[in-house]
């Protein structure tokens, strides 16, 4: 997603937040009120951590957001009056990204074609999984096994890279925490 979507995604999520937290959806389209009709992701508690997370490495990287601050602390206040149902559907988020991340580390260890050119847009979901996991009430640890047994594939299938998102955005996506954002393909060109 462009970072001009992360924007125009945190701001109309803020809007719509509460009510989605009360309802029991868990994929909440958006209403886009700009001009351009941009496509949005729908409204998940990780797509919201995914888009200020990638604002929030803006930031770091010497590149101010205005009116993020106040964004982030009116999300943070709304996490911290509904936390339970915060919690809950993150773990309920978490179960139904990990099943898409299976899907596409099963398609990529069959279709060598589909590897570079998808991975930079699929490993979003990886991404969420990792910010959900704080996120989570209670995980089960059959959850984290597969998540680690997918990760391992996926170390099987990879290198060490260059980082596959925007270059700005890896001040706040560190090698360590999202190894999975600093890989290459065997074969590619680095």
């Amino acid at each position: 997603m462009a970072l001009e979507n992360d924007r125009l995604f945190l701001r109309e999520a803020l809007a719509d937040l509460r009510d989605y937290l009360l309802s029991p959806e868990l994929y909440r389209p958006l209403r886009t009120r700009s001009e351009g009709g941009i496509h949005l992701p729908q409204l998940t508690i990780g797509s919201l951590m995914l888009s200020r997370s990638r604002l929030q490495a803006l930031e770091l990287a010497g590149r101010p957001e205005p009116g993020l601050a106040e964004i982030s602390a009116q999300i943070d206040e709304i996490r911290r009056e509904w936390r339970t149902n915060w919690g809950l559907k993150a773990g309920r988020e978490y179960l139904s990204r990990i099943n898409l991340w299976q899907q596409f580390i099963r398609e990529l260890s069959t279709d060598v074609r589909r590897r570079s050119p998808v991975y930079a847009a699929e490993v979003r979901v990886r991404a969420i999984l990792h910010l959900l996991r704080s996120e989570v009430i209670d995980l089960p640890a059959a959850q984290e096994e597969q998540l680690a047994m997918l990760d391992q594939i996926l170390r099987g299938l990879t290198q060490p890279g260059p980082f596959v998102w925007e270059s700005d955005l890896a001040a706040g996506f560190g090698r360590e925490d999202f190894w999975f954002l600093y890989v290459s393909f065997p074969g590619e060109a680095r």
